[in-house]
């Protein structure tokens, strides 16, 4: 999405980082999934957005353990399956933030 928003094209970007530190199966896979625009559900966003809750509530029961990216994380699943987005793949995250930014028609715009 910034990439995109500054005139960049996302699938230049993905391969540029895709060779240092940043490189990796998710990238190598979710990245180019968000690239081509296919959410199609491989473990959906509801699953994710449990698994989340999860995490958090075992932070919770050892003493109130404060994890503040995956708060962060959840929250961001939660309103993606709030509009709409609980059945897409959880790489689909990228088109909540795409809703976020106001570019929901055309999250690669």
């Amino acid at each position: 999405q910034l990439a995109a928003a500054g005139g960049a094209d996302p699938a230049l970007v993905r391969q540029a980082i895709g060779g240092g530190f940043a490189g990796s199966k998710v990238l190598e896979v979710h990245g180019d999934r968000m690239v081509r625009g296919d959410f199609a559900a491989r473990a959906t966003a509801s699953v994710q957005l449990k698994d989340m809750n999860n995490a958090l509530d075992a932070a919770a029961g050892a003493g109130d353990y404060q994890l503040p990216l995956t708060r962060l994380t959840r929250d961001l699943y939660a309103s993606l399956c709030e509009h709409g987005g609980a059945g897409v793949d959880h790489a689909g995250l990228f088109l909540e933030i795409a809703r976020l930014n106001g570019r929901a028609s055309d999250p690669l715009a």
